[in-house]
């Protein structure tokens, strides 16, 4: 359970904020996204130190602060009302409903700098009013002394839940045209393997994610019969299907220049196009073979259909 402690310079502990990870949930995505944090609370009145006979009331009045990912860089702020009160017949406990607000460009930062778990932290500054010892009125302000809660946020949690949640990928999903009856064969797992990639990609796996690219460029082919021998190679293929079902509205340099494309694009997803190391593709890669090949994607459906 993540957890900090609240003090005052003058005196000692008041205090404590901690809350459980897997209580961490999110709303409002895309359009308002926010996340969410139950916070458990923990107040007692001031006791300054050295102790004298006398114990100060004291209410909590707001909390505000940063969320940061990674752990140093501050990527969105909050302040909201608490109004607690704690005096000295008892230390009272309450949850707090923390909503951060978010939005789509600062998730984009947050999952550009993730690679597997969510590495993140809070900094709080808690405003407090002071009593007098009688309770029956303000002394004084102040801000309470605490240190930043650090914790990680599972990677499945994070990408399974709390991402889609918060709208992350949803003003990106592929809008593929599919016609009725038989020219639609194929184009269904065309789609269904590029969400395959754009999922891994979220899941920080680049090398399954480039492999479903790699899928769906064959599966587009594989949408329409080719009077073709079935060993023959991705480039013949890809000629083929352009001239047969395509070339007719791109014309002759519009055709050449998707084949080429789709060529390229074939040739650096290929396994023997790139040694054989689990770590050659890194995040920029695998984002822009995710992202041309959705294209590629989107493209060609809208020319079938």
């Amino acid at each position: 359970m993540p957890k900090t402690n609240l003090g005052f310079d003058s005196g000692g502990h008041i205090g404590r904020i901690s809350f459980e990870v897997q209580n961490v949930h999110a709303i409002g995505g895309p359009e308002f996204p926010k996340l969410i944090f139950m916070l458990d609370l923990q107040m007692s009145p001031l006791k300054p130190y050295p102790p004298p006979d006398l114990i100060h009331p004291l209410t909590w009045m707001f909390l505000s602060g940063e969320l940061c990912s990674p752990e140093q860089r501050a990527v969105a702020s909050f302040r909201d009302e608490v109004n607690f009160y704690a005096d000295a017949s008892h230390s009272p406990e309450r949850q707090f409903r923390l909503e951060i607000p978010l939005d789509l460009i600062t998730v984009e930062r947050i999952e550009q700098s993730r690679e597997g778990d969510l590495r993140a932290a809070l900094n709080f500054r808690a405003f407090f009013g002071i009593h007098t010892s009688s309770g029956l009125g303000v002394e004084k302000f102040a801000t309470a002394r605490i240190e930043p809660i650090t914790f990680t946020i599972p990677k499945s949690q994070w990408v399974e839940k709390l991402l889609p949640q918060l709208g992350y990928g949803r003003l990106e999903l592929i809008e593929v045209r599919i016609s009725n009856g038989t020219r639609a064969e194929g184009l269904p797992k065309a789609v269904q393997e590029v969400r395959e990639a754009r999922a891994y990609l979220a899941n920080g796996d680049w090398e399954k994610a480039v492999g479903h690219c790699r899928n769906t460029l064959e599966a587009i082919l594989g949408s329409r019969q080719l009077q073709l021998p079935p060993a023959s190679k991705f480039s013949m293929k890809a000629d083929t299907f352009i001239n047969d079902h395509l070339a007719s509205k791109l014309g002759d340099d519009q055709s050449k220049l998707l084949a080429g494309e789709m060529k390229l694009l074939w040739e650096v997803c290929s396994k023997a196009a790139h040694p054989n190391s689990p770590d050659y593709f890194k995040r920029a890669d695998a984002d822009f073979i995710v992202r041309n090949t959705t294209a590629i994607l989107e493209y060609v459906s809208r020319l079938l259909a």
